[in-house]
């Protein structure tokens, strides 16, 4: 067995994951304290809560590819490109990944304020639109979204899921 089948990037994000929904909470708990924090504060302050949750699971995402690869070498096969990695996802809509989706959404999350025009046509837009996900807070919709549709309640079950899943496939194919 590889070593690097051994996940050691999801106890980490397990952690942030769990402390930015203690950050979740006491957003509702200001709310309800103070009468002027209300729910546009509270979108405002969770975007940047989810923002941060989103960008961890992608660098856990690119973290995972890295170890992919070296075991794939290890097995004598091909390094795997991470538009091929992120597509291999049970969930597709329009032909995009549930990976695709949290990437995307993390790229958004960083990229936004960047953009000159609010809604540009790229890659980014795209994916995010293909899951409906061109509303305003977009950011803060995510989770809910993929726990309600798909079943996944935390973004570390999802992403670990698909580590697991190429891992299991590269095995297969060796």
């Amino acid at each position: 067995m590889n070593i690097l089948v051994a996940d050691y990037g999801l106890g980490p994000l397990v952690d942030v994951e769990k402390t930015i929904q203690a950050g979740i909470a006491k957003l509702f708990e200001r709310n309800r304290t103070e009468p002027w924090f209300d729910g546009l504060w509270m979108n405002e302050y969770g975007e940047v809560l989810y923002g941060s949750l989103l960008v961890s699971a992608q660098a856990y995402c690119v973290g995972s590819l890295r170890d992919i690869n070296e075991i794939r070498v290890s097995l004598g096969l091909n390094k795997l490109t991470k538009e091929k990695a992120y597509k291999t996802h049970r969930v597709k809509v329009q032909g995009y990944s549930l990976i695709e989706l949290v990437n995307c959404a993390a790229n958004y999350f960083k990229h936004r304020d960047e953009w000159s025009d609010t809604w540009p046509e790229n890659y980014t837009t795209r994916v995010l639109t293909a899951f409906s996900m061109d509303c305003e807070f977009l950011i803060n919709e995510i989770q809910g979204f993929i726990d309600s549709e798909y079943g996944y309640k935390t973004l570390s079950d999802l992403v670990s899921e698909w580590r697991s899943d190429l891992i299991e496939q590269s095995k297969n194919e060796s």
